[in-house]
């Protein structure tokens, strides 16, 4: 019943949007210009976004509770189309503090006495799995340390006071934060945290989606 009231609605007012933990802001200003510029052409814009696990973002997506989703990929949920906004090589994060903070090069037998503060399989599904095992191959294999991606004030309270612990993030997201470091990871092929847009397939919200992709160079993906 939600699936086929949701079909045949009008266009709402207001686009409701689910977001997973840790997204950087400048990401939601990004899709807030896009997909609120996009709308404007057919009437009001508006978005409403909220927090939402990436995943339940699927079936909220399929029962029209949300009409787009901000996800890390890859996503294990069929029939979504996803738009990239943002795609950034990953590197080591950890807090002033530690020991390895002086390094400015980091090895791989370095970081094999290190745990890896990460995200847990709700926040991010496909994403939590295929970047441990890409640092596997590359010889690295963490033992993780779950937190609460929701929460800064926890990922950084976590590397303050842990002295074995380090996190991945995109320089872009914290190089202006005073209590961490960020460094390179030993590898010229790093791991990438990439953020998309999601939409159900074959919907009018998709085909929106396509032509905001398009305006403001955002990669589209059907499969």
């Amino acid at each position: 019943m939600r699936s086929a009231i949701a079909a045949v609605a009008s266009a709402p007012g207001i686009w409701s949007v689910g977001v997973c933990g840790g997204v950087p802001a400048e990401v939601l200003t990004e899709v807030q210009n896009g997909l609120a510029g996009g709308r404007r052409r057919g009437g009001s814009a508006k978005l409403r976004m909220r927090s939402v696990d990436a995943a339940d973002q699927g079936e909220l997506l399929r029962h029209g509770e949300i009409a787009f989703g901000i996800v890390r990929l890859p996503i294990l949920t069929p029939h979504l189309v996803r738009a990239v906004v943002w795609d950034e090589p990953l590197g080591v994060v950890m807090a002033r503090e530690h020991g390895l903070a002086a390094h400015r090069e980091l090895t791989w037998s370095d970081l094999g006495r290190q745990r890896l503060l990460w995200y847990n399989e709700g926040c991010a599904p496909g994403f939590a799995d295929t970047v441990p095992a890409h640092l596997a191959r590359l010889g690295w294999d963490p033992v993780l340390h779950p937190v609460d991606q929701d929460q800064y004030a926890l990922f950084l309270h976590a590397l303050q006071t842990t002295a074995d612990l380090v996190a991945l993030r995109p320089q872009r997201t914290v190089h202006r934060e005073p209590h961490l470091v960020w460094r390179p990871l030993p590898t010229s092929r790093p791991p990438r945290e990439r953020l998309a847009v999601t939409a159900l397939s074959g919907s009018r919200n998709a085909h929106a989606l396509r032509q905001v992709a398009a305006e403001r160079g955002w990669a589209f993906f059907t499969e």
